[in-house]
């Protein structure tokens, strides 16, 4: 039971990256997108600055809960996510979430992405 009320806490303090991993990285992930990299480019790259503010603070929240590959890996597993950063990046999952939170970090302080004209919006 103290796993369940740990994880209840970790997606209650970090929903917005749980809804990553475990929505759009849901276990048939790859029947709807390429390649990870398009649904961060989506999800990250393409997002408003604010959802990038969100998910930096929850991604440095939870690398600090989180700080072995397989608690990374167990939380994973528990939100059900289909995504295997091994097999697609070539990194392990801790490190896959690090470059998560510094890509998450570096839209934060390259702006709104619409404001920057690198979406296909209108502005």
């Amino acid at each position: 039971m103290e796993d369940e009320d740990f994880y209840r806490e970790v997606i209650r303090r970090a929903p917005r990256t749980t809804s990553l991993l475990g929505v759009e990285f849901n276990l048939d992930w790859q029947f709807d997108w390429p390649d990870a990299e398009s649904v961060l480019v989506q999800d990250l790259d393409d997002a408003p600055l604010r959802d990038n503010e969100v998910l930096q603070t929850e991604l440095d929240y939870l690398l600090n809960v989180l700080g072995t590959d397989s608690s990374v890996d167990d939380f994973f597993t528990y939100i059900d996510s289909g995504l295997d950063p091994l097999a697609e990046t070539g990194q392990t999952s801790r490190t896959w979430l690090i470059g998560l939170r510094d890509r998450a970090a570096r839209n934060v302080r390259n702006g709104d992405p619409v404001e920057r004209g690198q979406t296909g919006e209108v502005l």
